[in-house]
């Protein structure tokens, strides 16, 4: 009796169900992959803060992946400064910068996950528990992924006084640019991070309007539905 009810519940859904590839749910994946993009460019480069340029005429850089210093060497009143990077960063100190970078990287990575699984949504015709669909999960988890992002971008200026930040800025501090001016990388997470809760809010969207219980009065109603909607 009880699996007699399940299947008569499931059959129900089923039918009620209205299907989510239409040319929003298709608009919201690409949306969701440019936002997914954005954000690993922007964490992955060195172009948060951008120095002066050193005696070959390259502009120092700071970043959170490559482990990049600017050396001076020679006399004081002739000082040859030369910018390089010398692979990952290994050391993360203060503390605080590791604290940032941990949340701007839980941020993004779990974002990347989210995106990763919209793969497996484009391939299934539906992907829905029974009087919710994948979209509010999906919504949900993408502002949560933007909060973490934006949470460790607003401590960002905190560890501008940080000697990994100073070697490149000379007299920045905290909340203080010093001889540097922010980069392209560190824009662009500001810009993904503003796209991300768009396109969260529009996830929401399409849940409310693709998945809501509706009457038709023959199975042939619902299919001309099904095919008017995409």
């Amino acid at each position: 009796m009880e699996r007699l009810s399940s299947d008569i519940a499931k059959i129900a859904c089923h039918q009620t169900m209205l299907p989510y590839k239409t040319w929003r749910s298709v608009l919201w994946f690409v949306a969701t992959w440019i936002v997914t993009i954005g954000l690993l460019v922007s964490i992955s480069t060195s172009y948060w803060l951008i120095g002066p340029v050193d005696s070959e005429g390259e502009a120092a850089r700071f970043g959170f992946i490559e482990d990049c210093t600017v050396s001076a060497s020679g006399p004081a009143n002739d000082t040859v400064t030369k910018f390089s990077c010398s692979g990952l960063r290994t050391e993360f100190q203060p503390v605080l910068l590791l604290v940032v970078v941990s949340i701007l990287g839980v941020g993004v990575l779990s974002l990347l996950l989210l995106t990763l699984l919209t793969l497996i949504y484009c391939f299934c015709d539906q992907l829905t528990a029974c009087g919710r669909s994948f979209h509010t999960l999906a919504g949900t988890w993408q502002a949560t992924s933007c909060i973490l992002t934006l949470i460790g971008l607003g401590m960002f200026p905190a560890v501008w006084g940080a000697p990994a930040v100073t070697n490149i800025c000379k007299t920045s501090e905290v909340f203080g640019f010093g001889e540097c001016v922010p980069g392209f990388s560190f824009y662009l997470a500001i810009v993904s991070c503003v796209l991300g809760y768009v396109v969260a809010g529009f996830s929401l969207s399409l849940d409310r309007d693709t998945f809501r219980v509706t009457k038709f009065p023959s199975m042939d109603s619902l299919e001309t539905y099904k095919q008017s909607t995409y």
